[in-house]
């Protein structure tokens, strides 16, 4: 990145955090030591304001990072609206090119020149000249050639025919008995799992961990987010193991060999207890985006007490997030409460990965991510 470049960025940098201390006057005047709720805070500010986003990862390559080259032109255009330029990037450049030296200014953007493919006149007469020439051959001789048969006009030409539609018969035949005696053992070694609430009896929706265990084989792990799986085996039994946030883990031996022998479909249903606490913090945690305006600040209020009698006051809440620069985040329970009851769109990504009881029937742990769309 060139000089003049990396100082327009710079000031960038620097407009983008007084638009957003604007509002949020309490947090870094730093936009490097923002982390975790900071940036999602931002985010949602970016959204309301130009109705764009940009995804965690960019955050951290360009704003919590060295960088090599300027962003997008899109993401550069969509910053400077965010800070009050209504034509863009080109608009910013402008107000401060009377303090940079105007050479290579505009080099920020590059674009790949366009190569025009053409046809040559040597390919053009090359393709034109193509010719598809015969070599005397008669149809008889053609059509003998290509089934590979040396035919004469005698006797044995009838039976040399005879012989091979025979020969093709048999083969056919063959793969034909092959491929419905294997079609025979999938569908009777194939099993479809199905798993249900024992409470409502509805199918399960929510993402589901799977373990099957085998003699003598390693375990072989599943995710199953629409209720059902398909699995194959030739074994008699297996072990499954389930387990979900918001479902109580539970374990079934299945005899897979009974199936067979019964002659019954290969469809079994299992039912899963629900986690009643889970579920509740589940609840509690992402309702408030979808209240009426009239009743949200009411109902953040009601949410609010039911989170702080739910959660234990020394609860350990940890936020994982999918990047490698910053992978764990730890709340206080006060922290967590006020970011569940904060309208904002993140909350509609929020995944519980994990959530534990104390002998108080208070919630002491509590695993959670807001899912990223990346941009």
């Amino acid at each position: 990145m060139k000089g003049q470049e990396k100082i327009l960025f710079e000031q960038l940098k620097k407009e983008v955090t007084q638009t957003f201390l604007e509002d949020f006057p309490t947090l870094n005047p730093d936009i490097s030591k923002w982390k975790g709720l900071d940036i999602i805070y931002f985010q949602e500010h970016l959204r309301q304001k130009v109705r764009g986003n940009v995804s965690e990862k960019w955050f951290y390559t360009y704003f919590k990072s060295s960088f090599e080259k300027l962003p997008r032109i899109d993401m550069l255009n969509l910053l400077t609206q965010y800070c009050g330029y209504k034509r863009g990037w080109t608009e910013f450049q402008e107000k401060y090119q009377s303090k940079i030296s105007q050479d290579n200014l505009t080099s920020h953007v590059t674009n790949e020149p366009l190569i025009n493919k053409t046809v040559g006149d040597d390919q053009k007469n090359f393709l034109e000249n193509v010719e598809v020439k015969t070599n005397g051959y008669d149809d008889e001789t053609i059509q003998t050639e290509s089934l590979g048969i040396n035919v004469s006009k005698n006797k044995n030409h009838s039976f040399g025919i005879k012989k091979l539609i025979y020969i093709l018969l048999g083969l056919i035949t063959l793969l034909v008995v092959v491929f419905s005696v294997d079609k025979y053992y999938e569908y009777r070694n194939t099993f479809k799992f199905c798993f249900y609430d024992a409470d409502r009896s509805s199918l399960i929706k929510s993402k589901l961990e799977i373990i099957i265990q085998k003699n003598g084989v390693s375990p072989e792990y599943y995710t199953v987010t629409n209720g059902c799986f398909t699995y194959r085996s030739s074994t008699d039994t297996l072990k499954m193991t389930i387990s979900s946030p918001m479902y109580k883990k539970e374990s079934f031996v299945v005899g897979l060999k009974e199936i067979r022998d019964k002659g019954e479909e290969n469809n079994r249903n299992f039912k899963l207890r629900p986690d009643d606490y889970a579920i509740m913090l589940y609840y509690y945690s992402t309702g408030v985006n979808d209240a009426d305006e009239n009743k949200k600040s009411q109902l953040i209020k009601q949410r609010k007490e039911e989170l702080n009698k739910l959660i234990a006051d020394d609860a350990l809440i940890y936020q994982v997030y999918d990047n490698e620069l910053f992978g764990v985040e730890v709340l206080d329970k006060k922290k967590y409460i006020d970011f569940m009851t904060t309208p904002t769109t993140s909350l509609k990504n929020y995944i519980l990965i994990n959530s534990q009881i104390n002998k108080n029937k208070k919630i002491d742990l509590i695993k959670f991510k807001i899912q990223k769309n990346e941009k």
